[in-house]
């Protein structure tokens, strides 16, 4: 045999190993890729997953803190956690602008193997809530003229209103008002006396101005059960069946008069009979008492309120949550959102 030629087989047999053993590594090296990328992709979609677990379970928070605001069974400044904890990872924290009434909810979610966090911050607004009224008497300016008539900014709420909580039925102002302290006549002059409440400062200067057209415009547009008031002795509403009466117009309410819900007068009112009301009082004109009866809840007026004869002015913060809870909440309103 040639021994060249057999040198020549024996180059191209070693040739041969090594394009296979190239071909070995070359695929080794694909399977392994392969097999990194798919657990590259495969990590990829798990925190993908467990990310947008996490949004949901944060947008979830966003929902419970808004049907809170609705019910009035939220706790402004403090975190709480997911209502059914079994299903949902969030906790949500909710402050309160009145100036701009505004809410702004921050919700923190998670996935269920705590592995992925989201944050959404959001602004809701309102037309008009129950925290919005700090006092028994909201008004402009204001006069006390007669005896005895009292405002009592210490919480009494009838069984029938009660929710419960004593958080929520803390002392109150007797009377707010958006104007600056001038002088002890400028723009409310009160008999101290005749104003009760536990809370050293029986009138506070420079609240929040109260959009009042705009609750008055809403309890116009539901409609309202009456548009004006009976004669004679009447019953409007009871506790169990809250009513709305809208009157365009000044009124003069006289004769003993009772009612439960909400009274809107967008003109002048004079109260010259006996009236219990349990609710709001919303006047967008002028304001006047000379006879009796107790409003239990709120009076709320932009402009003067001159209180006289022997009218009683009872604050009762759980009568207003469930009077504007049940006579019609305006919905709430995403105004702004952001992922954090």
């Amino acid at each position: 045999m040639d021994t060249s030629s057999f040198r020549t087989y024996l180059d191209s047999k070693g040739m041969a190993l090594f394009v296979v053993l190239g071909l070995m590594a070359i695929l080794f090296l694909l399977g392994t890729a392969a097999l990194t990328t798919t657990n590259i992709e495969s990590k990829i979609n798990q925190n993908y997953i467990q990310s947008v677990q996490a949004f949901y379970d944060s947008e979830a928070g966003i929902a419970e803190a808004m049907a809170r605001i609705n019910d009035d069974t939220l706790t402004l400044d403090q975190w709480a956690q997911a209502a059914d904890s079994g299903l949902f990872q969030y906790q949500y924290y909710v402050s309160y602008d009145a100036n701009q009434s505004l809410y702004q909810v921050i919700s923190e979610g998670k996935d269920p193997t705590q592995t992925a966090n989201r944050r959404i911050i959001a602004e809701i607004s309102s037309s008009f809530v129950s925290g919005d009224i700090s006092s028994p008497a909201y008004c402009g300016t204001g006069e006390n003229s007669g005896q005895p008539n009292t405002i009592n900014g210490n919480s009494s709420c009838p069984g029938w209103a009660d929710d419960g909580d004593p958080n929520n039925d803390q002392s109150v102002s007797c009377i707010s008002t958006p104007r600056s302290y001038v002088s002890d006549t400028d723009p409310v002059d009160f008999d101290p006396n005749q104003l009760i409440t536990s809370n050293p400062y029986q009138i506070a200067y420079n609240t929040p101005e109260i959009d009042v057209i705009s609750w008055a415009n809403y309890y116009q547009d539901l409609p309202p059960d009456f548009t004006s008031i009976p004669t004679g002795s009447v019953t409007i509403g009871a506790s169990n069946d809250l009513k709305v009466v809208y009157i365009n117009g000044s009124q003069t309410i006289s004769g003993n008069k009772t009612g439960y819900g909400v009274l809107v007068v967008t003109g002048d009112l004079h109260i010259s009979g006996q009236l219990d009301w349990n609710g709001m009082v919303i006047v967008l004109g002028n304001l006047r008492t000379t006879g009796g009866g107790t409003v239990t809840g709120a009076i709320i007026t932009p402009n003067n309120f001159d209180m006289r004869g022997n009218a009683q002015i009872q604050w009762c913060g759980d009568v207003i949550r469930k009077v504007i809870t049940e006579t019609g909440k305006p919905s709430l309103r995403i105004v702004s959102w952001k992922e954090d």
